[in-house]
């Protein structure tokens, strides 16, 4: 129909980077979790049931926001990390692991 699928793929590939970039920026890395769990979810459940996907993206990332908190505050220590360290450290690498799988060309 005319239409050049490379320069598509590219604006549409380019539009989501910027629009996540944006996620990230105005809700910090909390709100990268937020992006990362549910690949994280269909990773570990292999399943794209949204009927499973949802409750199981609620509760792990609940209970990653938990553990994060808790490595934040670091109970035994007089050290605080902010919470935004903490998550990064959780979402950057389900991030690259989810691109990694994706350049493979295979889903999760």
């Amino acid at each position: 129909m005319g239409l050049n699928i490379h320069r598509a793929r590219f604006i549409i590939m380019t539009s989501a980077a910027l629009m996540a970039g944006a996620v990230v920026a105005y809700a910090g890395p909390i709100g990268f979790l937020g992006i990362a769990i549910p690949h994280l979810a269909r990773g570990l459940f292999g399943t794209s049931d949204h009927r499973i996907l949802v409750p199981a993206s609620i509760w792990i990332g609940i209970m990653l926001a938990l553990a994060c908190g808790i490595l934040a505050e670091m109970p035994s220590s007089s050290l605080t990390l902010p919470i935004n360290a903490a998550t990064s450290l959780v979402g950057a690498p389900v991030a690259l692991w989810v691109l990694l799988r994706a350049r493979r060309g295979g889903w999760l």
